[in-house]
């Protein structure tokens, strides 16, 4: 019931930060995280992940922005950064490896393949909710978004193995003992 719930959480967050900017999409992102750290972490590893994927959204997304993949009307011309509310998003996606994601553990295969789909898919919705342009062709700015994470996702698993962040059961789930 948990991976449901953090699944739904998740999906709350997604329309805060498309819909309601920057400041509120902080706030309700605070309290996504203080509820996953009381209730979904078993172990408080699981931060680094989260730190890692702010990382990452400020290097991916703010190299998107600076090359004109993404643009926005709050640029003020100088360096191009992810807005607030995205980066939100990107530690938010951190939290969905060791729970609502973790049927994808050690696959990468799947994990790359649906990588290039389902966030492909929210950034293109996410672009319209939020004013966000993608540059033209958008189709090509798409295929940035899909290779980039094709590699982003299994990289979120591969760190969660290598930081021993799931729990047991989740080997009983897919049958490894």
């Amino acid at each position: 019931m948990k991976r449901f719930f953090n699944a739904a959480l998740f999906q709350i967050i997604w329309f805060v930060c498309l819909l309601a900017g920057s400041a509120w999409a902080l706030a309700a992102t605070a309290l996504y995280l203080f509820l996953h750290d009381r209730y979904f972490m078993t172990t408080r590893r699981e931060w680094r992940l989260l730190f890692v994927f702010v990382a990452l959204g400020v290097l991916i997304d703010g190299t998107l922005f600076q090359l004109g993949v993404f643009s926005n009307d709050d640029e003020n011309g100088v360096i191009a950064i992810p807005p607030v509310w995205l980066l939100c998003l990107w530690v938010s996606t951190g939290t969905l490896f060791v729970h609502s994601l973790a049927f994808l553990r050690s696959r990468y295969l799947l994990s790359s393949a649906l990588g290039m789909i389902g966030p492909t898919m929210s950034y293109f919705a996410g672009a319209r909710l939020a004013g966000i342009t993608l540059a033209e062709p958008i189709f090509m700015s798409l295929l940035v978004v899909a290779l980039v994470w094709a590699i982003v996702l299994p990289l979120g698993f591969w760190l969660s193995e290598k930081w021993d962040l799931f729990e047991d059961q989740d080997l009983d789930i897919r049958g490894i003992e």
